[in-house]
């Protein structure tokens, strides 16, 4: 195979005036994003001197992006898309702005930061639904994979260098002009996002299905999972994964007591993820071309979870940052094919729902997966308990492989290249809508 093929497919960003602007909003935010994460938790920390009210800033982030997701996706069913996504963006550069102006008063409340990071997070969970449902109309169906690498390309890069220059711009002026910052950034974000065309969601005679019309409820879109085989398999196997996937949390008692290490160790774990990551999105050219996209896809997860044993058995650390670094490319592999694959075998109709439901899953997944490892690593060790994890997701993608054969032997779209191509900006023919310039699938969270 050439070289070139192996390089990060950047097809969709020249064909679409559209998916450009939601790239370029999303880097910008991630930057933003990032560094007010690192602002927060050293303000918090700084007031309080308790990592129990940092645990409770980060609670309340989740807690109010999983409803935001839930109602985000609803919405974005029964409304225009675009507008939804500028509304979401511009409450959280309010909020954003509210963070700053707390953090130059004489006196911060704890309060208020409670509640700008409660606004944020549900205006976060909005965004990231409804950008997420907008994909098949940015991009041609056969760039769904290319998308979604360059989506995760950018995500890994911002969770790498973001932090850093977060922590340089506090420690030379404090929080308030990150988060002031932030507020900036996020407002570019949401004038970009306001230049791409209208993205209502598309009705038409599939509205209703054995049950009735489409009552615009979650139930509908669960009714519509349990019953499609590579849907209903991307979210049992999701749901796996994001219950057990790599576990973070024990890397801290991981150098301590297997690794007999210092911190320099344990920002070298907490790196190696997203080594594996970058690298995998950079070179992941090859997945646009695969022929049966979800069979790789459950090699990917099987590989990560066995990535994962290798890293709760190993004894040397550069054993276990490269079998991360793995489980960092193999996670890359398996986001990447299933964005692509949810995207395709959805419905516009139910989208915006289907996409909530995945968002949650891996949210609530994170958080309750924290807590199901750190009481293994109790019963067991903090090895033994990244041996279960690991074990039990590779179990899982060898289950769902044999038990959802229509995941197994799902297909993408392929782009004949021999045929005429439409020129850019444009979705196809299959485009829906008198106006379709600049439109084809897209994008996660700007």
């Amino acid at each position: 195979m050439p070289l070139r093929d192996f390089v990060i497919d950047i097809e969709p960003l020249r064909s679409s005036r559209d998916f450009r602007a939601i790239f370029i909003a999303r880097v910008v935010s991630l930057f933003g994003l990032g560094m007010a994460t690192v602002a927060l938790s050293a303000q918090v920390y700084g007031l309080t001197r308790s990592t129990f009210d940092v645990a409770v800033a980060s609670m309340i982030m989740s807690i109010t992006v999983l409803l935001g997701s839930l109602w985000g996706g609803v919405m974005a069913d029964r409304t225009d898309r675009k507008r939804l996504i500028v509304w979401a963006r511009g409450a959280a550069a309010l909020a954003f702005a509210g963070l700053a102006v707390n953090a130059m008063l004489p006196e911060p409340t704890l309060w208020g930061i409670y509640l700008c990071v409660a606004w944020d997070g549900l205006a976060t969970g909005v965004s990231v639904t409804a950008l997420m449902a907008v994909a098949p109309t940015l991009v041609r169906p056969d760039q769904l994979p290319a998308a979604g690498a360059l989506i995760s390309l950018t995500g890994e890069i911002g969770s790498i260098s973001a932090p850093f220059l977060g922590g340089v711009l506090l420690a030379l002026w404090g929080p308030a002009p990150v988060f002031a910052f932030t507020a900036v950034t996020t407002a570019v974000t949401t004038l970009l996002i306001s230049r791409i065309r209208p993205l209502p969601p598309v009705r038409d005679d599939e509205d209703e299905d054995e049950h009735g019309p489409d009552s615009g409820s979650l139930l509908v879109a669960f009714r519509y999972a349990l019953r499609n085989r590579v849907v209903g398999g991307l979210v049992l196997l999701g749901g796996v994964m994001a219950l057990f996937n790599v576990p973070v949390v024990l890397f801290p008692e991981m150098v301590d007591k297997q690794f007999h290490g210092s911190e320099v160790m344990l920002g070298l774990l907490y790196t190696a993820p997203a080594v594996g990551a970058v690298a995998m999105s950079a070179t992941s050219g090859w997945l646009t071309r695969a022929t049966r996209p979800g069979l790789l896809l459950l090699g990917a997860g099987f590989t990560g979870g066995l990535a994962t044993v290798g890293f709760g058995l190993s004894g040397h650390v550069w054993v276990a940052f490269a079998l991360l670094a793995v489980c960092g490319a193999a996670g890359t592999v398996y986001e990447i094919l299933e964005y692509a694959l949810v995207q395709h075998s959805t419905p516009d109709r139910l989208r915006g729902r289907i996409v909530s439901v995945i968002t949650t899953q891996g949210t609530t997944g994170g958080v309750v997966g924290d807590v199901e490892v750190a009481a293994l690593a109790r019963w067991f060790s903090p090895g033994g308990a990244a041996v279960v994890n690991g074990a039990i997701c590779a179990l899982a993608a060898v289950t769902v492989a044999v038990a959802v054969p229509g995941l197994r032997k799902a297909t993408l779209p392929r782009w004949d290249q021999e045929e005429d191509e439409p020129g850019p900006d444009t979705a196809g023919p299959d485009s829906a809508g008198p106006d379709t310039a600049g439109l084809t699938p897209s994008a996660p969270a700007a």
